[in-house]
């Protein structure tokens, strides 16, 4: 018997997939979006009038990369501190005043761009746009609240020392990207947030403000396009002043021989495993394919290896992979964990499930049925229309067009085991990849076996 709840969800779901997804063809998708230009500012309006509510993503076209000459960190915390407080208003009027128009907002930054979303029903989005533009204008990042940011901040770093799952996934980020101009923390580390102040911060949003490129991308009903002269003039965003967009050019990471690193921590019971490397931009090109090979190693509890790690040796309870890429660079991860006395035996599981996807030895049912999977389950990422803006303008900044979302299906379909057999190798060959082992300091008479291996501190990366 179905529940309210349940019919709710399958209405919803039913809704965005035949809004979205049931149209065979790209130009169908499409007509959903429009394009305007506000006074020199690219705007995307993604039309949903089902619901009175609304989403605005801003896109900025530079992210924590900008901080190689204002300190480390700082672009991070300037977003986080929007709400900080303003000449008018302190932090608990402007929290208080969006609380009480149902809104969410909050900024995301990576290394090349940095968005920042707002959501909540149509009716408030003048006042809410409002208050979100004079944020952008008025911030003064009192003394005070940067001091409250930097415990917060510290305190969420020192926890990953009992948290060993967090604390090596933070640690091979940097391992795995080291060679490249991406391997420093967006946050920063301690020592970066102990030299935040006003100054650096107001100069942060200065720059974001009059330098860098953005874009808007909006869903919701027409009424949301009442927003333009608020951004325009109140944000201050128009004209062609505002350009500046993050492109690197970097030599390429080649890494010929494994590199293994163990990171002892204290009381570890069990080991977390990280093996993975650096994509440089000529292996992210097909995006479809990197979903195909992540799905089909680590996707789920029927992908290759989960049967292999888990199902038929019990080395473990979870292993997952994943290569995905932005616009200029990608990482590939498999990431587990086991016991200690098990390190060994779960990393020659691995590499020698590896070396059999590489070498096509695998059933071609399976491999089949993870495809069919991928296809029909990729709608369902963008069941939130905040999800689908997201993904619009990461094609953007990344030079693909909308049409990909709905060519996926086709393009994954297409796919042969042969191919992605040579994808996968290409991805996860064990003589290119970065091992972390973090555990107990007892293990390093283990990790002897695997042969030469570093051997670092945990107090480096935080």
């Amino acid at each position: 018997m179905y529940t309210l709840k349940k019919i709710l969800i399958m209405f919803t779901l039913f809704n965005l997939s035949s809004v979205f997804w049931g149209a065979s063809r790209a130009e169908d998708f499409t007509k959903n979006i429009k394009k305007y230009d506000w006074n020199g500012l690219e705007v995307t309006w993604l039309q949903d009038e089902r619901l009175p509510l609304y989403q605005i993503l801003i896109y900025f076209a530079d992210g924590a990369l900008s901080d190689d000459s204002g300190g480390k960190s700082v672009t991070n915390a300037m977003f986080s501190l929007l709400d900080a407080g303003t000449r008018r208003y302190t932090q608990k009027d402007i929290s208080e005043n969006l609380e009480y128009f149902g809104v969410e907002y909050g900024a995301y930054v990576t290394h090349e761009y940095s968005t920042y979303a707002i959501s909540g029903p149509v009716k408030d989005i003048v006042p809410t746009m409002k208050q979100i533009c004079h944020l952008f204008s008025e911030a003064t990042f009192p003394a005070q609240e940067i001091k409250r940011e930097v415990q917060q901040a510290e305190s969420t770093i020192y926890s990953m020392i009992n948290n060993h799952g967090s604390l090596a996934s933070h640690i091979f980020r940097e391992l795995s990207l080291q060679g490249s101009p991406y391997n420093y923390p967006v946050v920063g580390k301690l020592k970066d947030l102990k030299k935040l102040n006003t100054k650096t911060l107001l100069a942060k949003l200065d720059y974001f403000n009059k330098n860098v490129k953005k874009k808007i991308y909006i869903s919701g009903p027409e009424r949301a396009l009442i927003v333009r002269e608020i951004i325009n003039e109140e944000c201050g965003w128009k004209g062609q002043g505002a350009t500046f967009e993050r492109n690197m050019v970097y030599d390429p990471v080649l890494i010929e021989k494994p590199r293994v690193v163990f990171v002892s921590v204290p009381k570890a019971n069990q080991a977390q495993i990280r093996i993975g490397r650096f994509l440089n931009r000529e292996e992210i090109k097909n995006a479809e394919m990197l979903d195909l090979v992540s799905n089909l190693l680590g996707g789920g509890f029927t992908s290759l290896l989960m049967k292999a790690v888990r199902s038929n040796e019990g080395l473990t309870y979870n292993v997952s992979a994943f290569a995905a890429g932005q616009k200029e660079y990608g990482r590939s991860v498999v990431s587990s964990f086991t016991k200690n006395e098990t390190v060994i035996p779960l990393l020659e599981v691995v590499r020698n499930t590896l070396d059999q996807v590489a070498k096509r030895e695998f059933n071609l049912a399976d491999f089949e049925r993870m495809k069919s999977n991928l296809i029909g389950s990729h709608p369902f990422a963008f069941e939130k229309s905040s999800a689908l803006l997201t993904q619009l303008a990461t094609l953007d900044h990344s030079g693909r067009p909308y049409s990909d979302l709905a060519d996926f299906p086709a393009i994954v379909q297409k796919f042969g085991p042969d191919d992605t057999a040579k994808a996968a190798h290409a991805i996860f060959d064990w003589n290119r990849q970065t091992i972390l082992i973090l555990g107990d300091e007892s293990l390093k008479k283990k990790i002897k076996e695997l042969g030469e291996f570093e051997s670092k501190s945990y107090k480096d990366f935080l």
